[in-house]
């Protein structure tokens, strides 16, 4: 476990998952297929493995190579919801089952309180095995890893767990379907391109695009604002409303400072409510995710703008005070 950066787990991590998806994921166990055979030979903790075999599991895994899930211990999640989103689009085009938009799930998992060690990066945990590759082996992991880590952009904050893991309390689950008719698609129209639903990582990689277009970044619209908040609270709620309101406005590039943005929070939220969601303290591994970056950037922006208007108003309070002379 030194090998693993401690504590860099993003607060918030995502599974899509749907009736065909292998183990089983609900809002209370998020159980590898392995482990849902009862068969304790195949459920080993992955670092008890010969490497090599370790290897080759972890490599079957990343890959979603069929016909692997009955030995494999690994369940993947992403720190992207612009992934998970085209995730789940894509899962009601091409899983074989062909399933309702309804029936495909989107969980958000809060993940302070668990022990370290529960979720690793998986870029930390190829490099470690990458190493015991079998290099005479075509599409190995270390092939992967090196795609990983090139600056194509195909990289997608994926982190892994192991066995089952009790998410009781500490997430959240909505469906395609609700998001949609919520307005998901208002907030980023791209994403109802009907002819490139079947696609995943390629698509994504294209609407990141317009997080580096060079053109100048217009200030959001309250429409924007309002909608997203609405999104959020419709499909969420009970606390999750916040931060998933901002995740959705994060969806695309946006000014450093909105005012737009920043006043519309200040409006709809209570300070109570940005206190406890602890939003300083709300960290993401941005690496390669751009639109990580801009979630932290309206993270850091909204909280800040808290922080100084606390300190302004306990400025204003002392400045009104007059101190007599003993």
């Amino acid at each position: 476990m030194p090998l693993f950066g401690q504590n860099d787990v993003p607060r918030y991590l995502f599974r899509v998952y749907s009736p065909s998806t292998a183990g089983q994921t609900t809002d209370s166990y998020v159980t590898p297929p392995a482990s849902t055979c009862g068969r304790a030979e195949k459920t080993r903790d992955i670092f008890r493995l010969p490497p090599a075999e370790a290897a080759i599991r972890l490599n079957e895994h990343l890959r979603w190579w069929s016909s692997h899930e009955s030995k494999c211990n690994l369940m993947s999640w992403t720190s992207s919801l612009l992934f998970a989103l085209q995730h789940g689009l894509r899962r009601h085009n091409t899983d074989h089952e062909k399933p309702e938009l309804s029936q495909i799930s989107l969980l958000i998992l809060d993940t302070r309180g668990f022990p370290i060690g529960t979720f690793i990066k998986d870029m930390e945990i190829m490099e470690v095995f990458a190493q015991y590759t079998n290099f005479n082996q075509t599409k190995n992991l270390d092939d992967f890893f090196q795609f990983r880590k090139s600056d194509r952009g195909y990289y997608f904050g994926e982190y892994l767990t192991q066995g089952r893991i009790d998410i009781r309390r500490r997430c959240i689950v909505t469906n395609m379907q609700r998001l949609i008719d919520a307005g998901l698609f208002e907030l980023r129209p791209e994403l109802k391109d009907n002819s490139r639903r079947g696609e995943w990582a390629n698509r994504v990689v294209d609407l990141r695009k317009l997080f580096k277009a060079s053109q100048d970044t217009p200030t959001a619209t309250h429409t924007e604002v309002r909608k997203a908040i609405t999104v959020a609270g419709a499909c969420f709620g009970n606390g999750w409303d916040l931060p998933v309101a901002i995740m959705l406005l994060a969806l695309k590039r946006r000014q450093t400072k909105d005012p737009v943005i920043i006043n519309g929070f200040a409006a709809m939220f209570a300070e109570k409510e940005i206190e406890c969601l602890q939003m300083k303290d709300i960290k993401s591994d941005a690496h390669q995710l751009p639109e990580l970056e801009q979630f932290q950037h309206l993270i850091d922006d909204i909280s800040q703008h808290f922080v100084w208007k606390d300190s302004k108003s306990l400025s204003s309070h002392f400045d009104n005070l007059s101190f007599g002379q003993s």
